[in-house]
């Protein structure tokens, strides 16, 4: 497999010999062909759309070509061959001399496709879809590998060519040469004819035969069952959405005959690239294949991206099992933890602003601000013992900051921590003063630690195989989507920014389960008992 992924790679090199920008679209109506469906390029006159039909010719050994420039006169004779004058007049039998027309070619380009009347576009919809031609009484199966088709503009809506659009499932923009070097090497180039693709390179008939048989038995794994599933949900939200706005002709209609050559196209990409399943780099290709208007192509591609990283975040990686697990885990920690109420009802306000704290041996009540004290937690922060310059009776603490530094001593800076109706000083627990007759806090139920103990190694096990999951998901795909043979460099840098917010995703999960651990650790150390006759200074000297 590997050996043909080298062997296509060096037949595109060899078919984008002499392309500037195009090498991409080229690659695109190879898979295409590949895969036994046909493309549609949408771009200006003069953008190399008829070159990449020229080339895709080269791709087969013994191919022939057939080119057409449509217009509204233009008649069935002119694609699919005259009528046999001696067969009508001979056997009485209509039929057409197809040699050198469309039936007998195996690349086709139809240059304004639009413009075709109905009895092209009915021959055309059979050919496309089926690889057959009604010539005359008998139904013949045309060579046909690949159709290009290009138009500078879409199917016009009324006129009857929904089904003809329909029938082109790779739907590529072409526009001028973007790269400046790419355009300097072109307008200095002054070779005309096609390269020379070495046969061995060149597909054979048996041979391409026989890799349809192989890209039907391209495995398709869940992952992308659910790429396909979450794009389905996502454009049917998207209808819904444009018929409630009045624009149900900007609706994305996809058919399910269109979903399943999609999926065929992602088989044939996955086979050409050497590996017997699809990837889900493989999926950016539906890019090409759900979009109606031009409009919507930024659209299709966030629906597209989205959908293969939530596939990835759910199905691969279980990343919302992992962040359920983590919000469970937190959840617990809190009802076991020290209650922690901003507003206690049962804590008494002191002239509005605030708490008392009790039972202190200091000549003086001591205070501090309320709105201070529902911010404390269990880390402890620093807090300065000062004066009330309105009350002499009163010292308050305060926030300590680096403003102070110098102008409070030592021994007046204390570390609090918040307590259940109470304020850690250094350590030593002193109650607050307390409404009378409040309703008493309830118990803190605290959960075994060897069951916390057991719940910590579960999730630690749980994170460690999705670490894992991602390690191989990113070097796998990674490895695979920098090689691929037909995405864009664009397409590229999707995957590689998807992949990198995995791993950060993956990463924030196990800084924050050791984060817990570490708040655990501290909850649950043992402090001094409570300290009911020791006073302030005393506390400071610990």
């Amino acid at each position: 497999m590997e050996t043909l992924k080298v062997r296509i790679h060096q037949l595109l090199q060899q078919l984008n010999e002499q392309v500037f920008g195009k090498e991409h679209v080229v690659s695109l109506a190879l898979l295409s062909a590949v895969a036994g469906e046909s493309i549609f390029l949408l771009g200006p006159p003069g953008v190399a759309k008829s070159m990449v039909a020229r080339r895709l010719k080269l791709a087969f050994r013994e191919g022939t070509s057939f080119e057409y420039l449509m217009s509204r006169f233009s008649t069935p004779d002119e694609l699919f061959g005259p009528v046999s004058i001696s067969r009508l007049k001979d056997d009485d039998i209509y039929e057409r001399v197809t040699e050198g027309y469309l039936p007998s070619a195996t690349v086709v380009f139809l240059d304004e496709i639009w413009k075709a009347g109905p009895a092209i576009q009915n021959s055309l919809l059979t050919v496309i879809n089926e690889k057959k031609y009604r010539n005359g009484r008998f139904e013949i199966k045309v060579p046909l590998k690949g159709l290009v088709a290009a138009s500078n503009e879409l199917p016009a809506s009324g006129q009857g060519l929904e089904a003809l659009w329909d029938r082109f499932l790779v739907r590529v923009l072409v526009g001028g040469i973007e790269d400046l070097s790419d355009f300097d090497r072109m307008i200095a180039s002054v070779s005309e004819e096609d390269p020379e693709v070495d046969p061995a390179l060149a597909i054979g008939e048996e041979e391409y035969a026989g890799w349809q048989r192989k890209i039907a038995e391209v495995k398709i794994h869940y992952s992308i069952f659910e790429v396909i599933h979450l794009l389905k949900e996502e454009i049917e939200e998207y209808n819904h959405r444009q018929e409630n706005a009045d624009a149900a002709d900007l609706s994305l209609y996809v058919s399910d005959r269109r979903w399943k050559k999609l999926v065929k196209l992602l088989r044939a990409s996955a086979f050409l690239n050497g590996e017997d399943t699809i990837h889900l780099s493989d999926c950016l290709l539906l890019m090409y294949g759900l979009w109606n208007e031009v409009g919507q192509m930024d659209l299709v591609e966030e629906m597209v991206s989205k959908a293969i990283r939530r596939s990835a975040e759910g199905y691969l990686l279980n990343l919302k099992g992992i962040d359920d697990e983590l919000r469970s885990l937190k959840d617990e920690l809190a009802s076991d933890a020290v209650v922690r109420e901003n507003e206690d009802p049962g804590l008494q306000l002191v002239d509005q602003y605030y708490y008392q704290v009790e039972r202190v041996r200091m000549a003086g009540k001591l205070l501090i601000f309320a709105s201070d004290y529902q911010l404390l937690d269990d880390r402890g922060k620093q807090f300065c013992l000062q004066k009330d310059k309105y009350k002499s009776a009163c010292f308050v603490l305060k926030k300590y900051d680096a403003s102070l530094h110098g102008k409070v001593p030592q021994n007046k800076i204390y570390t609090l921590r918040r307590g259940r109706r109470s304020v850690f000083i250094n350590d030593y627990e002193y109650p607050l003063l307390c409404v009378p007759g409040c309703m008493p806090l309830p118990p803190v139920e605290v959960r075994p630690q060897e069951d916390m103990a057991a719940r910590f190694a579960q999730l630690e096990q749980k994170l460690q195989r999705v670490e894992n999951d991602c390690e191989d998901l990113f070097a796998r795909e990674k490895a695979y989507c920098e090689s691929h043979l037909f995405l864009s460099a664009r397409q590229r840098e999707i995957m590689r920014k998807m992949l990198t917010h995995h791993q950060a995703d993956v990463a924030g999960y196990r800084n924050e389960l050791n984060e817990l651990k570490h708040a655990y650790r501290k909850e649950n150390e043992e402090y001094p008992a409570e300290g009911s006759e020791n006073t302030l200074s005393g506390a400071a000297s610990h």
